[in-house]
């Protein structure tokens, strides 16, 4: 445990917005030795640069993939560390460090545990924790965010997919000096399982770098063939058909044509507007999180 926390009131930030931020707040609200800070986006953004302006060692951030990218954000580079309370609805980047899904379970590992350097991916100065892509997805979560107004999340998800494959569209990016005409480009924090039942999930001892996925189809029909044929199949063979491109890398360049001079790209799950070219970096240390080590994993 890092000494300098053992006698200070550990601030927890938390999205009042997220996903599960109510059971958070309310399984938080007899706990010891913390202050939580309920708030919204805009203003956690502003509370957490304040705690690293002064130097805190350690702070606790509760929300979903997006909120903790955005804390990540200020906090790489810096000498404060940082713990998760997951509070999303999907927790990918708690997932893939093995932290508790119960709120009271990853506070205890937030006050005793011990932090270590976390990879993670910047494009364009903006920091992603799992995923980003350009394409179809873009198209696909602004889809999901207008439906979820008045569907459930699940439901949202399911008819967004269904209206991005009616309208199909396709992108002409230039990756690494290569020309490729794409409906999608996925580039992920680590290598990704590329089958069923575990299609997206990071692999386990999987290659450490930015996992580049580019998906060549001329058509949707084309498009859900290869989809279909990754998931079943997995990705060598359509590799060697090209019709995908894989790649493990530490840095790729992605431009994309287009008259706009802002990109809308998908950033664990959020939109931002970047401009082209898009430059990737793969960070092997950077940024300390608290996460479980192999001993409290087996207790």
């Amino acid at each position: 445990m890092n000494n300098n926390i053992s006698h200070i009131s550990l601030p927890v930030f938390i999205n009042k917005h997220g996903g599960s931020a109510d059971s958070v707040i309310e399984a938080l609200q007899s706990a010891s030795n913390i202050t939580v800070h309920a708030l919204a986006p805009d203003d956690l953004y502003g509370a957490i640069e304040k705690a690293v302006d002064k130097g805190l060692p350690r702070i606790v951030v509760s929300g979903g993939d997006g909120t903790l990218a955005m804390a990540a954000g200020l906090l790489a580079d810096s000498n404060t560390e940082m713990a998760i309370i997951p509070g999303g609805t999907l927790n990918h980047f708690a997932k893939r460090l093995n932290i508790p899904l119960d709120i009271k379970e990853a506070l205890q590992l937030a006050l005793t545990g011990q932090a270590k350097p976390t990879h993670f991916g910047m494009v364009n100065e903006q920091l992603f924790l799992n995923t980003s892509s350009v394409g179809a997805y873009v198209s696909f979560v602004q889809n999901r965010e207008k439906l979820e107004r008045n569907l459930p999340y699940m439901l949202a998800s399911f008819m967004a997919a269904i209206r991005r494959l009616i309208n199909f569209r396709r992108v002409n990016v230039h990756i690494n000096g290569s020309q490729i005409l794409t409906p999608l480009v996925f580039i992920g924090v680590g290598e990704r399982q590329l089958k069923l039942p575990d299609l997206g999930q990071n692999m386990i001892d999987g290659k450490k770098g930015l996992h580049l996925i580019v998906l060549r189809c001329a058509d949707r029909y084309t498009a859900l063939n290869v989809a279909i044929q990754a998931m079943f199949r997995g990705v060598n063979p359509l590799a060697s058909e090209q019709q995908l491109d894989n790649h493990i890398l530490d840095l790729v360049e992605v431009k994309v044509r287009s008259r706009k001079k802002w990109l809308t790209v998908a950033l664990d799950g959020e939109l931002v507007k970047l401009k082209s070219p898009l430059r990737y970096q793969f960070y092997h240390h950077g940024l300390n999180v608290v996460s479980p080590t192999e001993k409290d994993s087996e207790s």
